[in-house]
């Protein structure tokens, strides 16, 4: 009892599992014009936190994969995969600086499987570590040590970020779109990989709202900002036009999602992502997402 007590003081774990889908069937009498279709999801994601003196380490994983069977063809809508990891000391037990910690992070992302470039054009366009991204960055992390604004920020003023495109069958013009301005070397080999060197931050906020008497009604904000400047590097990407070249400028990446639950199994999820790279494309891309299916999750605090 004492161990496992000691286990839940130092462990602080969140999982949640959720799973959607739906079937639209006609049989070939029915006279309009509609379509067979099905369409399903599944999303986990783990947050562990472990904290022992003045030691804390964060590992997360968020993954999601769904699929849509359109005209008898498969096409996945949804396929992601992140791990992200931040160990800190805190700098003091005590006074000013006992919410400042010194720190180092990394993180990876991909998908699962096989992706193209649409439902009718095989053209292949992603893959595992086709793209695969990794970010690696020491500095400092501030823990706000209000539970009602619980929010991290790490700021890593030495950082690495790399592309990586592994999968030979990706071809030039995807690979152009990841931000690898020249995607075939003076050898003529295909290039496989971006490393930039620069800075980083990162803001995180996760909290649980509980409404009712028994609190069983919650509503789920999480949200994380992360940005790199790639500022030792001097010329990144390209514009469109052969032999041009455009200034590095920091990337952005930011995504709200709300999770709503009305019913314990029962969740409502509004997910918004924004991510902005001019070396992909000069615009800000936006990715608007809402889903409604039944879910499980578990907390051990």
């Amino acid at each position: 009892m004492l161990r496992k007590q000691l286990w839940r003081r130092r462990n602080d774990v969140d999982f949640r599992v959720s799973a959607t889908g739906m079937v639209t069937q006609f049989n070939k009498y029915w006279t309009t014009n509609n379509q067979n279709a099905v369409s399903s999801e599944l999303a986990a994601y783990y947050y562990h936190t472990f904290t022992k003196g003045r030691h804390t380490s964060i590992y997360k994983f968020d993954g999601i994969y769904g699929m849509n069977y359109i005209d008898d063809i498969w096409f996945k809508n949804q396929d992601m995969f992140k791990f992200y990891y931040l160990s800190s000391w805190k700098l003091k037990e005590q006074g000013f600086l006992r919410n400042w910690a010194y720190s180092l992070t990394a993180s990876f992302a991909s998908q699962f499987a096989e992706g193209f470039k649409s439902r009718t054009e095989k053209i292949l366009w992603s893959n595992f570590m086709a793209p695969g991204t990794a970010n690696v960055g020491v500095g400092f992390t501030y823990t706000s040590p209000n539970k009602k604004w619980p929010f991290i920020i790490t700021f890593n003023p030495v950082s690495a970020n790399g592309l990586f495109v592994l999968d030979d069958r990706i071809g030039e013009e995807r690979r152009k779109t990841l931000g690898i301005t020249e995607p075939r070397d003076a050898e003529g080999n295909l290039v496989n990989h971006k490393i930039e060197g620069g800075s980083s931050i990162n803001i995180g906020f996760n909290r649980t709202f509980a409404f009712g008497k028994k609190e069983n009604f919650t509503l789920q904000y999480n949200t994380t900002l992360g940005s790199f400047y790639g500022w030792m590097t001097d010329i990144a990407s390209h514009s469109g036009i052969a032999g041009s070249e455009i200034a590095v400028l920091p990337t952005v990446n930011w995504t709200n999602s709300f999770i709503l639950n009305p019913i314990r199994f029962l969740a409502i999820e509004f997910r918004t992502t924004a991510f902005y790279d001019r070396s992909q494309v000069n615009k800000l891309q936006m990715q608007y997402y809402l889903r409604v299916g039944l879910t499980y999750r578990y907390r051990n605090r």
